[in-house]
């Protein structure tokens, strides 16, 4: 019979130092996530031991439902194409007062409430990134486009600070403030600064692939299971967006739900984590030794 060796202490420590010390995440909550208040505090709770584990977080958040619900409430109608909002004048003031105003400040107040220090930005600031207008239909006056994002602005921020929360408002060159996909503006500045993880927390589980959640996919492999059909719609151009990103230097994507408690802890310190994660093909074989070798660890704090 097999009996596993005592791992001293200060090697699991020392394990989990060289994995995440000086690492820089990139996570992407969708508004489901952040205007659920139990759901924003356990992420931030979830951030804070990321922290103290070294890492370096940006978190971007849309806010999709309560401007939804606004609109309602004032009579405003929502267009979309393409899976897209059109931003109109009056679009944009809805956006400016939920996501500009009351998210913010709830994020703000989440992160006073869960003792996590760090800056909570209500818009991107203008030196972060080339911010061009781009108009989808006729009064869309208001949709915005990142053309380059910036490294030098963000890296000075992180300087003095472990964790930036910042909103999907952004300001184009001009000064319009203006919305741009919260998913674009986190691929940008995830690609720019080739961040070490770009996590996206929804509320599904992950990719579904014979309907099962796939816990891995390659970038090799995305094209066929798009193929295949196996992935449609809001899916597929998230998969090709995260091909692109991982093609362009991020080393791994995750995509999780949010709204399960602690999913974002899970998926970064489990062996193999709740969600989705995409790699490179060629780092394949480097990951299954670092399962091997998490699982040693992880047995070891049983």
């Amino acid at each position: 019979m097999n009996k596993k060796k005592n791992i001293p202490e200060f090697f699991i420590n020392a394990f989990y130092e060289s994995k995440f010390r000086d690492n820089f995440f990139v996570i992407k909550a969708g508004g489901k996530v952040v205007e659920d208040v139990a759901a924003l505090d356990n992420l931030l709770a979830n951030i804070r031991e990321l922290n103290h584990q070294g890492i370096k977080v940006l978190l971007i958040y849309g806010g999709g439902r309560a401007m939804d619900e606004v609109s309602a409430q004032r009579g405003v109608e929502v267009e979309k194409l393409d899976g897209l909002r059109i931003n109109k004048a009056e679009n944009m003031d809805v956006m400016k007062h939920v996501i500009g105003g009351d998210l913010s400040l709830s994020v703000a107040s989440a992160m006073a409430r869960n003792n996590i220090n760090g800056v909570s930005l209500n818009a991107v600031p203008h030196d972060w990134a080339d911010v061009n207008l781009v108009p989808k239909a006729k009064g869309d006056d208001f949709t915005g486009s990142i053309e380059r994002a910036h490294a030098r602005p963000v890296n000075r921020l992180f300087k003095v600070s472990d964790f930036v929360a910042c909103s999907c408002i952004a300001i184009s060159d001009n000064g319009t403030v203006c919305n741009i996909n919260a998913d674009k503006i986190a691929m940008s500045i995830a690609t720019r600064l080739k961040a070490h993880k770009l996590i996206f927390l929804s509320d599904v589980d992950g990719v579904k692939i014979h309907g099962e959640v796939a816990g891995l996919i390659t970038d090799k492999e995305i094209d066929a299971h798009i193929a295949s059909g196996e992935v449609t719609g809001g899916m597929k151009v998230k998969l090709e967006n995260c091909k692109a990103a991982l093609s362009a230097g991020v080393r791994r994507i995750h995509l999780i739900n949010g709204l399960r408690k602690d999913a974002l802890k899970k998926e970064i310190y489990e062996p193999v984590g709740p969600g989705t994660m995409l790699i490179h093909e060629s780092d394949r074989e480097a990951y299954a030794n670092e399962v091997e070798a998490q699982r040693l660890v992880e047995g070891q704090k049983k």
